[in-house]
């Protein structure tokens, strides 16, 4: 395990310091006293060090030379004393450009350290990123959740796990540039001026240029400095649309434009999660891809950021190693692991909170108390929480209720992840095949756009269009429209009918089938026809029935 050496005489400064490096699972030392220091560098897998006091007698090259030979590959940085009355840590850019150049350049040392390595950069950039400029609460606070809402939308389109890497450390850095702009205009309590924000515009060519002195294992360029490009062309700074855009940076763009409007800034307060998700509704095929837009709404409703609304798992052990060994390999964004040793503790906890699962280490519990647990528990939280017995080959399992679920020892950290996932999943009454997608109003986004978006995904689904007192639907089957229906119409004059409505709400229904087929003809060119008629009716004309000719067939 790589670990983080500070070296600072001022025990209040390392307090801090070590605060704001504790990077997950990447231990932290400190000491101020520098034979202490040479010791640990010597005797401990050090990967990066920062130094905030002298050594008599040493200058810094001196001091960086002899910590070289102690410990090769080592990344090191010098930080100032704190300004007093702040905790603010003064570091400039080229070191810390530096440092991640120095930093990342021993990445690849040997294929079975690349992960760990990986891991530690993403988890040091965000820790540094906080100590650069610790008190700027409008900018740089926000870098880890963009880059961690970013990386559960990258993931579930299945994209290429190098390249969610790639989005995560971009997401990370792609306001560095920032750092170069005047800080009268960032901490402005009014909104800029268009002159204002010329300079503000630059800043994805700032950071590019500052992280290209970087060796990264990625390829963040085009990522970073597109994050600010419009799906429509109306971004900047190279006005790109479409595919043009970089698919990090669209994703990028989604989860930041969704924190920056859940954050407060200099010139007005954070507006709630709903309006947020209201308004990116409301510009996806705008501003933002809308077929990025179903993923991202689909991740912010599984996962709101709310403790209640994670799956709680309840372990009863004399030791972590089960609860270590969950924590590992369970999301936290979806799970919350509680352990406890003994069954009063877990039963206080119940009185709290429902748990989903509750996971007992027979070892630690005998059948007689487990037994007596589980007929409070189950008083408590009736039938709702599921319980999973982990017994070794001797233990008597076999009189105990027949509710509760077993695996007998040993097993792997996958078995049994796999099983509590398999238990919580069959108990899961949610619906799978009705998940609904875009939302919103058709004066913001029209049929056109809708059926555009499912049929270039080769999506199944349901669109339901409201309209006062009237209701339409139509049905797409893998990108292709199958059936239409508005009251007792069906087919294509029922769908051309609704293409010519300008206001109503419309909702998405993914997965959604109809065994009714009314419509045969190519659906892009029925887009097409559609689009004629409108164009007849606004010129006055009075369509006569043979209009609505049924186009080629591709039955």
């Amino acid at each position: 395990m790589r670990k983080a050496l500070i070296f600072v005489k001022s025990e209040q400064e390392r307090n801090f310091l070590r605060f704001l490096l504790d990077a997950g699972d990447n231990a932290v030392i400190d000491t101020g006293q520098p034979l202490e220091a040479l010791r640990i560098l010597q005797e401990e897998n050090i990967g990066l060090m920062l130094i905030g006091s002298e050594v008599e007698g040493m200058s810094r090259q001196d001091l960086k030379s002899l910590i070289g030979k102690l410990r090769p590959g080592v990344s090191t940085i010098f930080i100032s004393p704190f300004p007093q009355e702040t905790t603010e840590l003064p570091l400039n850019i080229d070191e810390f450009a530096n440092l991640l150049k120095d930093y990342l350049s021993n990445m690849g040392i040997a294929d079975t350290e690349i992960a760990e390595m990986k891991k530690f950069s993403h988890s040091i950039v965000d820790r540094l990123l906080q100590i650069f400029h610790a008190n700027d609460k409008y900018f740089f606070n926000n870098n880890h959740l963009v880059a961690e809402l970013s990386g559960k939308i990258a993931a579930r389109m299945q994209l290429d796990e190098t390249l969610v890497e790639a989005i995560q450390m971009s997401a990370l850095l792609r306001d560095l540039g920032k750092i170069m702009i005047q800080n009268q205009l960032l901490d402005d309590r009014r909104k800029l001026s268009p002159a204002e924000m010329i300079p503000m515009k630059s800043h994805p060519s700032y950071t590019v240029q500052l992280l290209r002195q970087v060796s990264f294992p990625w390829d963040l360029e085009p990522i970073i400095s597109q994050h600010h490009e419009c799906y429509d062309g109306s971004g900047y700074p190279g006005g790109l649309r479409g595919r043009q855009i970089a698919v990090g940076a669209r994703i990028i763009c989604i989860a930041d434009a969704y924190y920056a409007m859940t954050t407060d800034r200099p010139y007005r307060k954070a507006m709630s999660r709903d309006q947020a998700i209201r308004i990116i509704q409301k510009n996806a095929g705008r501003q933002f891809d809308p077929e990025i837009v179903e993923i991202f709404l689909s991740v912010v409703r599984r996962d709101s950021g709310d403790l209640m609304q994670k799956k709680m798992i309840l372990i009863l052990e004399r030791e972590e190693q089960i609860a270590a060994i969950m924590r590992l390999n369970m999301p936290v964004q979806e799970f919350d692991i509680v352990q406890s040793a003994d069954s009063g503790t877990a039963l206080e906890i119940i009185k709290h909170r429902r748990p989903d699962i509750v996971m007992v280490d027979l070892q630690a519990f005998a059948a007689e108390a487990f037994r007596e647990f589980h007929q409070v528990a189950r008083k408590t939280f009736s039938s709702e929480a599921q319980f999973l017995i982990l017994a070794a080959a001797g233990d008597n399992i076999y009189n105990l209720p027949s509710d509760i679920h077993r695996m007998i020892k040993p097993f792997t950290a996958d078995q049994l992840v796999a099983q509590v996932r398999n238990i919580l999943f069959e108990s899961s009454s949610a619906p799978v095949n009705n998940a609904v997608g875009l939302m919103g109003k058709l004066e913001d986004f029209d049929l056109t756009d809708i059926i555009q978006i499912l049929n270039l995904g080769l999506k199944t689904a349901k669109v339901e269009i409201i309209r006062g007192e009237e209701k339409g639907n139509l049905y797409m089957t893998k990108g292709r429209l199958v059936h239409a229906q508005l009251g007792s119409v069906i087919g294509q004059e029922a769908f051309y009918e609704l293409m010519c409505w300008r206001e109503g709400n419309f909702s998405i229904f993914h997965g959604q089938r109809t065994n009714n087929v009314s419509i045969k003809s190519d659906t892009m060119w029925l887009v097409l026809e559609a689009a004629r008629i409108m164009d007849d009716r606004k010129a006055g004309q009075t369509l006569s029935e043979g209009t609505y000719g049924f186009g080629p067939s591709i039955s």
